[in-house]
């Protein structure tokens, strides 16, 4: 649609011949009537038996399932890749850049209408101007902000449109600046080209015009005119800011491969930690090696 412009606790493990990592399970040193596990760490040919279930290890199939699964989640990140070097738009309308100075307020309608179409012929983008009265809006909208969006939705179907309205009071039309407002609304395929810093500068080129005693007229001009240069530059990036848009697309799928690699080496480290250690079921109190 159109828009305007915490704490964990360390797993079980030998330390300096204790087990204290394995107290929930009742771990001792020697047999006890009750243990079902017997734990042998080659580390430093210690002992542990403990009563409670067999620990869970990492095996090379989960270690190879969560690899395949990396591979996969990166791949699908890597399909919502855009490319930050934006493209001419392919015109999914009719109509031709215009203006509508219902307010009176241009007198240089012509060479701003050229701009406007020099502006469609770089970008695709189709901008319309309006100039309005502040008492024909005020009546039925509580700012120029929703009088702006509804002047879109009710005279364009499309998202590559960039409709602005300029807005001053009928009283100060044509003699001086005071009250002098600027809206724009976008179509959602205009983003790559009309950024916050767009409108940003857009807007202070107007402001600064009208301000200086120029008709609307010249401040749109030199508005668009900046706007045109501005869509070339983003189009024709200098190789660095190539490389720096290149790195920024694909920055989700870096953090996405960074996570996996991190899970993988985690899991790995502790495969190998657990065939440095033995664990066999406790043996029976009849087993002759208890005597």
């Amino acid at each position: 649609m159109p828009h305007a412009s915490g704490g964990g606790s360390g797993g079980g493990g030998f330390s300096g011949g204790g087990f204290y990592g394995y107290h929930g399970s009742n771990a001792r040193m020697r047999y006890y009537p009750g243990s079902k596990r017997h734990l042998r760490d080659y580390n430093d040919g210690t002992d542990a038996y403990l009563n409670g279930p067999r620990s869970q290890k990492n095996s090379i199939l989960s270690i190879i399932a969560v690899s395949i699964l990396s591979v996969i989640a990166t791949f699908v990140v890597s399909l919502t890749v855009q490319s930050r070097t934006p493209l001419k738009l392919n015109p999914r309308y009719s109509d031709a850049p215009a203006v509508h100075d219902d307010a009176g307020i241009i007198f240089s309608s012509g060479s701003l209408t050229e701009t406007l179409k020099k502006y469609q012929e770089t970008t695709g983008i189709c901008p319309v101007v309006y100039t309005v009265y502040e008492e024909d809006w005020k009546s039925d909208y509580s700012n120029l902000s929703k009088y702006t969006y509804d002047k879109y939705v009710k005279n364009f179907n499309d998202e590559q449109h960039l409709v602005v309205v300029c807005s001053i009071p009928e009283a100060e039309a044509g003699k001086s600046s005071q009250g002098f407002k600027l809206e724009a609304v976008q179509g959602d395929l205009t983003d790559p080209f009309l950024t916050n810093s767009w409108y940003s500068n857009f807007k202070s080129i107007i402001t600064r015009d009208i301000g200086n005693g120029a008709d609307a007229g010249l401040a749109l001009n030199n508005a668009f005119t900046y706007s045109v240069d501005d869509a070339v530059s983003k189009m024709n990036p200098t190789p660095s800011k190539r490389l720096l848009n290149l790195f920024i697309s694909f920055l989700p799928v870096i953090i996405t491969a960074v996570i996996f690699i991190v899970i993988i080496t985690v899991m790995i480290v502790k495969f190998v930690k657990a065939k440095k250690r033995n664990e066999f079921n406790a043996p029976r109190s009849s087993d002759p090696r208890l005597a």
